[in-house]
């Protein structure tokens, strides 16, 4: 953390500033579900080190630090958690001067992609472990494997009611998105081939129905969920910094 600025809607953004700026856009984080700023530091580090500044902040009804429960923002839950993100990723770029990047990952990056649809100062964005169809399954997995619910029932049970917060039809909304793509406004979609919380299938399913999309993709042999940079790093770095700078 380099630094916080509060927004008008207060909550924090944090600043990482690169000690050499060599791009004028700046890169803003949105982290993984029950993540939290912190969580996309290996991630503004190697960002840093390519010249770019970049800002996180913590997702309302989405961070591990649960500092949000109180926002205004919260009252928009009755449209969704993906709704909420949305409106809060619109009120952090309002705060940014110049172009953006967005670096979105896993559930989250749905709300990244509705945002960027309806902006004219976002000029790429990247995608690590997301979105993707089937968000029912993948959401028994998350309880499964993150949250550690026991046997087959609990995770199903916890699912239902977890993907009811959602919002009403989050996928279709996106898609109508998807389906007007500014082209150019490229994306890059990275993802697991052996990621055990949201299937390849997935994600691949949700991106193959709109092959007009300026997309291109990293898919990490042995990669799991947002596991890349850490455990993969030099694929990882060389593809993204490709992404960057147009070298594609």
């Amino acid at each position: 953390m380099v630094g916080a600025k509060i927004l008008n809607k207060d909550f924090p953004l944090f600043w990482h500033k690169a000690k050499v700026k060599k791009h004028p856009e700046t890169i803003v984080l949105v982290h993984h579900m029950w993540g939290s700023h912190k969580t996309t530091r290996l991630h503004y580090f190697f960002l840093n080190e390519l010249g770019y500044d970049c800002v996180s902040f913590d997702l309302i009804l989405g961070s591990s630090l649960d500092s949000q429960a109180t926002h205004p923002y919260v009252r928009y839950v009755v449209n969704g958690v993906f709704a909420v993100w949305t409106k809060q990723i619109h009120q952090a770029l309002d705060q940014i001067e110049g172009k953006k990047i967005i670096f979105a990952f896993s559930g989250p990056s749905l709300s990244a992609l509705s945002t960027a649809a309806k902006r004219s100062d976002v000029e790429k964005v990247i995608c690590d472990g997301g979105p993707f169809e089937d968000i029912y399954s993948n959401t028994i997995n998350f309880f499964k494997i993150v949250v550690g619910l026991p046997g087959n029932t609990l995770p199903k049970i916890a699912s239902f009611f977890g993907t009811s917060v959602w919002g009403l039809a989050p996928l279709a909304k996106l898609h109508r998105k998807l389906d007007h793509w500014n082209p150019e406004i490229p994306i890059l979609s990275i993802r697991g081939r052996e990621d055990d919380i949201v299937a390849l299938s997935s994600i691949e399913s949700l991106f193959n129905k709109h092959p007009h999309l300026p997309l291109d993709t990293l898919v990490i042999d042995h990669g799991k969920h947002l596991d890349g940079l850490k455990n993969y790093p030099q694929i990882y770095k060389a593809k993204v910094s490709q992404f960057l700078s147009g070298d594609v």
